[in-house]
């Protein structure tokens, strides 16, 4: 009796979860549905609202966050959409969460990287939050970039070794163009082709509209200690220059640049956003990327400000990232970290600052499968 009894009770409990399963998908239907209306009328900032409204009501229906897709594909949002639609995947096949086997390609042609062997790992770690001239100061990114490396030597989170020679943290008056260049060169001298290498940065940006060289020329820049506005070429890290030294200088295959540089505003800005002028834009952080085993993530599009968290005393990025590191133990893989991003940062700018902030990656829509958590061997 008692066996039946429970038996009963268990098929009770589906029956009610499947109700509300139900309930949820139709839920979010009905909100993702009035986005596509809202996207055919033309109200992108509406539809955006709507499709996150979309995922909080019903975030773990396939169904919903397929439909979440389409309507993203429709606002020409495609690397967004594919975020959605991996989460779907992994929902139907949950062995692939927060684990470091292969995971699916994300469309055919996918790029998988390969994680069998890590022989060594490296970052540089930059984070400025008081320059040589005042007037760009920021409030958390040296903290932003100490944190960021402590969690990266954490021995339970990401694994890299305690050790300077292997994480350089260039914070403040240290985080000049020639202290940058010269921990780049430590580390293309040092790194192999087997090993992986970690770039952070957390600082202003620029755009190549900043830049008074010819259409061609032009580059964005990530800004140093001793950078003079009026004199970037000469003062500030060149994002073209980044390109050349992944590309050439640094052997290992594997190369992520974390971007929490900063976008549209002026230079302090209100209410706790980071920026110069317009940002690095969408474009160099692609050409970055280009090749097997070169990810660049970066804070936020390059029409969006990036914005520092008075609670968190991170920026919003930073304290994200660092969160789901330590939740997942840092076995997550680059795409599933991203896609943390993608859920954690927009909500929480929305809600605090009514503010957009979509964090990317280049290459977008492929699943890359580094671990930045993985042991060395």
């Amino acid at each position: 009796m008692l066996r039946r009894w429970y038996l009963f009770a268990a098929l009770l409990f589906m029956a009610s979860a499947g109700v509300r399963a139900q309930v949820c998908t139709s839920q979010g239907l009905r909100t993702a549905a009035q986005a596509e209306r809202a996207t055919a009328q033309g109200n992108k900032t509406a539809a955006r609202l709507l499709l996150q409204r979309a995922y909080e009501e019903c975030q773990l229906s396939p169904v919903v966050l397929r439909k979440i897709a389409d309507v993203y594909d429709a606002l020409g949002e495609t690397g967004q959409a594919q975020v959605y639609r991996n989460q779907a995947k992994r929902i139907e096949s949950p062995d692939l969460q927060f684990d470091q086997r292969p995971v699916t390609p994300a469309e055919p042609g996918g790029a998988l990287e390969d994680t069998s062997y890590v022989r060594e790992k490296w970052a540089i770690v930059v984070g400025i939050t008081h320059f040589k001239n005042p007037a760009m100061d920021l409030r958390f990114a040296a903290k932003d970039a100490t944190d960021f490396a402590a969690m990266l030597t954490d021995p339970s989170i990401g694994r890299f070794r305690n050790d300077p020679q292997h994480v350089k943290l260039l914070t403040d008056e240290k985080a000049t163009v020639e202290g940058i260049r010269t921990a780049i060169n430590e580390i293309a001298r040092d790194s192999r082709k087997e090993d992986l290498v970690v770039m952070y940065f957390s600082s202003h940006g620029t755009s190549a509209g900043s830049d008074i060289a010819a259409d061609e020329g032009k580059s964005g820049y990530i800004v140093a200690y001793n950078t003079e506005p009026q004199n970037l070429y000469a003062t500030a890290f060149p994002m073209d220059e980044l390109k050349r030294v992944v590309d050439t200088r640094i052997k290992a295959a594997r190369i992520i640049a974390f971007m929490d540089t900063c976008y549209s505003g002026g230079f302090r800005g209100s209410g706790g956003g980071k920026a110069l002028e317009l940002g690095v834009s969408t474009d160099s952080i692609a050409r970055i990327a280009q090749g097997k085993g070169r990810i660049v993530i970066a804070s936020s599009r390059s029409s969006e400000q990036s914005w520092e968290s008075a609670g968190y005393q991170n920026s919003y990025f930073t304290h994200y990232l660092i969160e789901a590191m330590k939740k997942s133990s840092g076995k997550l893989t680059v795409t599933q970290l991203f896609t943390e991003l993608q859920r954690s940062v927009p909500k929480a700018v929305m809600q605090e600052k009514k503010a957009q902030q979509n964090p990317v990656m280049s290459p977008e829509g492929k699943n890359i499968n580094i671990v930045l958590g993985t042991a060395t061997d």
